[in-house]
């Protein structure tokens, strides 16, 4: 239980809006939308079943003046030392198209190539976002009401850093943008806010990284996105986790597919933190095609509940809803996929797998598929169980120790979700899913 009271609460929070608001030099939208969070604070329901209570990530916000960095050697060692967890600067040798860094409440790296910046693509921080486009006004907390919950009041009014990604009609991006966040103080809330605008025939792959160093008390990282897919677009969102122990990640994704339009999302989360909880919605509009995947490496007691809700609101929309988590420890994992079909020709399917490598470890799955006409499509499977031994005993057969028989297994086990997944991430996931299974972690 925080040591915080409801009074210090509310003061704290006004002072962090009022210290942001100066800071950042917000429009007065944003200012007002802020005390809107505020209020909701103390008014929405509180149903978390980890954290117990709010009060205990309230913090001051930094008021710290970074140096000018203008690429990654700029950073501090620290910072380049978990970029490097993450395959960064593995990365960065090649060309991308934009990098955005974001540590604790601060942007403190935004890398962007000019040239195509000139093609139509813009990629900056949201604080620059809310005043220098108008546009972002329309579409900020479009998709979330702040009485949804406290984490969703408390996010609409300390949102910090984020990105507005904006990329105009018919632009075609083949290589990716990507987005890092840091999390390097403990007892602090990372609110990171994040608008993906993709007009029509659109094609864009953004990449998020998280990551902390170990820490002394629990963090929280509480990013909310939206992604606005125009008709025919093809967007890309790729998130990859690697938090320790007593990070608690809150992601808050909601998506409008438009007509004949993709969006795919991948969540690999190779440290999934404390706990993660999630439920992602998206609205899948005519002939449109939702895709979610997520990839769990389950450790020490770590909780991870990871909804997903797909609304084929279209005639002939489409969504899969596909996870894949291999457990160790007293690891818990709860997928509750949901489907609901509100038009003719569409078709919906949700599949959850997961590899038990511990007799402690627990899996949990409520799949959901709701139609509301008649021709409808809609399926479900999921298959739960352990690495059979005639498996193990045949690859060991060939040579390898049971340590990597297991190792091969598990990584071919995930693989088939990591086909969007540049190769660099590929090779870093699976590392880390080595580095887990023989206990370096």
């Amino acid at each position: 239980m925080s040591d915080i009271t409801v009074q210090d609460a509310k003061a704290i929070i006004e002072n962090q809006i009022e210290t942001l608001r100066k800071r950042n030099k917000e429009p007065e939208w944003v200012t007002k939308l802020r005390y809107k969070g505020l209020k909701a604070f103390f008014e929405a329901p509180h149903n978390d079943p980890v954290l117990k209570d709010p009060l205990d990530f309230i913090v001051e916000p930094e008021d710290v003046e970074f140096p000018e960095i203008k690429s990654l050697d700029d950073l501090p060692e620290s910072m380049r030392a978990l970029l490097d967890r993450l395959g960064i600067a593995e990365v960065e040798k090649k060309y991308i198209a934009g990098l955005a860094v974001q540590s604790d409440t601060n942007v403190v790296l935004n890398d962007f190539m000019k040239s195509w910046r000139e093609r139509g693509l813009i990629m900056v921080s949201m604080e620059e976002a809310v005043r220098e486009f108008p546009a972002v006004k329309d579409k900020f907390m479009r998709l979330f009401n702040p009485y949804e919950s406290k984490l969703a009041a408390y996010h609409t009014a300390i949102w910090n850093g984020g990105i507005f990604l904006h990329v105009k009609e018919g632009l075609k991006v083949p290589v990716p943008m990507h987005l890092f966040f840091l999390i390097q103080n403990s007892a602090m809330a990372q609110a990171p806010h994040i608008i993906i605008d993709a007009r029509k025939g659109r094609e864009i792959h953004l990449i998020e990284g998280c990551t902390s160093p170990i820490l002394v008390r629990h963090s929280l990282h509480l990013d909310m996105t939206e992604a606005y897919i125009g008709d025919g677009a093809k967007v890309k969102l790729s998130v990859l986790q690697n938090w320790p122990e007593y990070v608690h990640t809150r992601p808050m994704t909601r998506a409008i597919v438009g007509e004949n339009a993709e969006f795919i999302n991948t969540t690999v989360g190779l440290g999934t933190g404390r706990s993660n909880i999630a439920n992602p919605k998206y609205f899948v509009h005519a002939g449109g095609y939702a895709e979610l995947n997520g990839i769990i490496l389950g450790k020490k007691d770590f909780h991870v509940d990871l909804g997903g809700e797909i609304n084929l609101e279209g005639e002939g929309a489409r969504g899969i809803n596909t996870s894949k988590s291999v457990l160790m420890d007293e690891s818990k994992v709860i997928t509750r996929g949901l489907i609901r079909a509100k038009a003719s020709k569409t078709k919906g399917h949700i599949s959850c797998d997961a590899l038990l490598l511990d007799p402690r470890a627990k899996m949990e799955t409520y799949p959901g598929l709701i139609s509301e006409v008649d021709d409808a499509e809609l399926s479900h499977e999921a298959a739960i169980g352990k690495i059979r031994e005639e498996e193990l005993f045949y690859i060991m057969s060939r040579g390898l120790s049971e340590e990597e028989a297991t190792q091969l297994i598990v990584k071919g086990f995930v693989d088939p979700l990591l086909k969007d997944i540049p190769a660099e991430f590929v090779l870093e996931i699976r590392k880390i899913i080595e580095m887990t299974l023989s206990g370096s972690l």
